[in-house]
């Protein structure tokens, strides 16, 4: 075997096996390179270089898939509340299966000559293109199932689990607590329900500080009386003295002696002194709460296209006041560069800027929320499969 017909074999033998196919330049081969050998090293070529493209392409692939539904499932979320500032019906259209499939082709083509003094030359090129063709299955969350857990508040089980996690007691009673005892969180109403609407803000804050010092924890245990466990809000003796512990009792009306408070979900005023009746949201009503913190163009604002943000001095939604922000959309009729999730919609752009991280973590936690308590949509029949290339 001459050098080079060692040269070329060298050349297909030794190629990278973790390269994608490509197309591969021609080159010159002598006489000597037989047709089985030929033949041979392109076989060797081409299951080499397919061996491993499984495994790269879904290195490569799956992280890109993970992040687009990421991101488009923030993109609705956000959508879905900019249409509640906007009274406008909402939808949540699912991405319910991704499959994608390879398509690889590959040729060879092989030229020779052979002389009259006997020698001869031969040439070939070596090519291939792998093509995919994703199939992406969307489905709307429509029906009885889906409206009746938007509608349903949340079980307090729900709430205690994340509250365990380790999320913040008061940022998931601000979202999902719609009232404590005699305190309702919300800013509509009398001037008395303003009042009690900025009460619930510091008995929450208050559980918060206590939880900060590790001097709360959420009980449960299972009682004749009731099919599921019985909640109960545990405070350590050495809180007992100190003003949250004091703001909290005396702002809901239970007694201050440091007895374990139990927790029923209900609506109204706890009677016993030693009970909190705790009344949770639905999605939708956290929708249309969080929606207070959207900011929408001045115009809509004035023509009463968008309803009008009600910012109680104090509360969460008020800019001016204590500096702490449980949410802000902005808006914006250019695309935003410093977007963390951005939508647009009737004709602005509305976002979460990427350094308001108060509002990041509720964004965060409403996801987590609306993931609880939605329901699997395995069984609802597509509205649209897209093959995408």
């Amino acid at each position: 075997m001459s050098d080079l017909n060692r040269l070329f074999l060298d050349k297909i033998l030794t190629s990278p096996a973790s390269t994608p196919l490509g197309r591969y330049s021609c080159i010159r081969l002598a006489s000597g390179l037989t047709p089985r050998l030929i033949h041979s090293a392109l076989i060797a070529l081409l299951l080499g270089g397919c061996a491993q493209l499984g495994p790269k392409v879904l290195a490569t692939g799956r992280p890109l898939y993970n992040v687009a539904v990421q991101q488009t499932e923030s993109q609705q979320l956000l959508l879905n509340i900019v249409r509640q500032r906007y009274s406008d019906p909402i939808l949540f259209l699912d991405v319910t299966s991704i499959s994608s499939g390879f398509t690889r082709e590959a040729h060879a083509d092989l030229v020779g000559n052979l002389f009259a003094e006997g020698r001869g030359a031969s040439g070939g090129t070596l090519g291939g293109i792998i093509s995919e063709s994703p199939f992406i299955t969307y489905a709307p969350n429509t029906g009885e199932k889906f409206v009746t857990q938007m509608l349903t508040p949340l079980d307090l089980r729900t709430v205690s689990l994340i509250v365990q996690a380790g999320w913040s007691i008061e940022r998931v009673l601000l979202i999902a607590g719609e009232s404590i005892n005699q305190l309702r969180n919300t800013s509509s109403g009398s001037p008395e329900a303003q009042a009690g609407y900025l009460q619930y803000q510091k008995v929450v804050a208050a559980l918060r500080a206590l939880q900060k010092e590790g001097q709360l924890s959420l009980g449960a245990e299972e009682t004749k009386d009731s099919p599921g466990p019985s909640m109960s809000l545990l405070v350590a003796q050495e809180a007992v003295g100190e003003e949250p512990y004091r703001t909290v009792c005396e702002s809901i009306k239970v007694a201050c002696d440091g007895r374990p408070l139990k927790i029923r979900q209900a609506i109204g005023i706890s009677s016993d002194g030693e009970t909190l009746a705790v009344a949770t949201r639905s999605i939708m009503s956290a929708l249309y709460f969080l929606a207070q913190g959207v900011e929408v163009p001045p115009a809509d604002a004035e023509d009463g296209v968008a309803l009008k943000a009600v910012a109680i001095a104090g509360g969460p939604f008020d800019a001016t006041g204590t500096g702490k922000k449980l949410f802000k959309v902005y808006s914006l009729p250019t695309e935003p560069m410093n977007a963390s999730v951005k939508v647009f919609y009737r004709d602005s752009w509305f976002y979460i800027a990427d350094n308001d991280i108060d509002s990041k973590t509720t964004f965060v936690l409403l996801s987590m929320l609306v993931m609880l308590q939605s329901g699997d949509t395995d069984k609802i029949t597509p509205l649209i499969t897209l093959p995408v290339g």
